[in-house]
């Protein structure tokens, strides 16, 4: 069974103290392909679908009785329904009133966010509702009023760096002399550069925190990529022998594949070192007269629930290019 992210949030976080801020983690959904970040110590319940919609909802702790739910965040997509983005709103706002109204760009897309407060002042909530391409995108808070104030920078920045993790809305990096193109989420920061324009160029990612070790370490997957150009007559079963010569004994090929109709191979290793095991997922790939590879590396457990969103990101490597 393949390993979710939230579920690794409900395993490996519980009983965190909502008073010491806890750090925030991103969560990627491989159903609705979003990411957002959120406190460590939520726990996920089942991604549900109903009437083509899709959600999931996770849960945070009351800051007053923490052993009861005191926030819970909705993600959700499907079908736009008929009729204005304020009218759909009124079905989440029910009894409440609403103190605030904005503007909200979501994917390139503009919606609407808003906050709600009941009449006593012990309920509150947000909305965000996005119409991108006639598809509903929506991120839904709700709880006990103290629980919702404290929780109140991590939900602006949920709320602020809710993405749309599709190839075509993806950030792009284009190298200098403008003849690779590299996709990448927006979440995934580049943190180094090296290029020859016309003979080489290596980029290196890193994807925000996706786990939190017990020493408050936050734990990150990477991805680098590099280019060079190829060999007159290079076919890229040659590019993957030469590179794989050099692997030590601490590389154990866990899966090999053709890529077909792309000229490239995907690999997968288990790699075992003094200080932690990883799993390095690597693409070689021999087109337009260059060499590319591209290196994904991360925790095992943290891998695994990332790997929907690696296969979005591989597919990026090889969408055409727009003029």
């Amino acid at each position: 069974m393949r390993l979710t992210l939230a579920g690794l949030l409900a395993i490996a976080f519980a009983g965190c103290d909502i008073r010491s801020k806890p750090a925030s983690i991103t969560v990627y959904s491989p159903t609705l392909h979003v990411s957002f970040p959120l406190p460590q110590g939520w726990t996920a319940d089942e991604a549900v679908e109903q009437a083509g919609f899709h959600m999931q909802t996770f849960t945070g702790p009351s800051v007053d009785v923490p052993e009861r739910a005191g926030i819970r965040l909705q993600i959700m997509a499907g079908p736009m329904p008929d009729g204005p983005l304020e009218e759909v709103a009124t079905r989440f706002r029910r009894e409440l009133e609403t103190e605030v109204e904005r503007e909200y760009i979501f994917a390139g897309h503009p919606g609407k966010t808003w906050r709600f407060v009941s009449a006593d002042r012990e309920e509150k909530s947000r909305l965000a509702l996005v119409d991108v391409e006639g598809r509903l995108y929506g991120l839904f808070a709700r709880g006990e009023a103290p629980t919702m104030d404290s929780y109140g920078e991590a939900l602006d920045r949920a709320f602020r760096d809710y993405s749309l993790e599709e190839v075509k809305y993806f950030d792009v990096y284009q190298a200098p002399g403008g003849d690779v193109v590299i996709r990448h989420p927006k979440s995934w920061e580049r943190t180094q550069t090296v290029s020859s324009p016309g003979e080489s160029l290596f980029v290196g990612f890193r994807s925000p925190p996706l786990a939190v070790e017990e020493d408050g370490t936050t734990v990150h997957a990477t991805l680098e990529v590099t280019v060079n150009q190829a060999e007159p007559g290079l076919t890229v079963e040659k590019f993957y022998a030469a590179r794989t010569e050099t692997l030590g004994d601490y590389y154990r090929l866990l899966e090999h594949e053709e890529l077909p109709g792309l000229s490239a191979i995907s690999t997968l290793y288990h790699v075992e070192t003094q200080l932690a095991d990883y799993l390095e997922r690597t693409i070689f790939a021999v087109r337009d007269g260059k060499t590319f590879l591209y290196k994904f590396n991360g925790r095992n457990q943290v891998y695994r629930a990332i790997e929907p969103w690696v296969d979005e990101i591989v597919k990026g490597f090889f969408a055409p290019v727009e003029s």
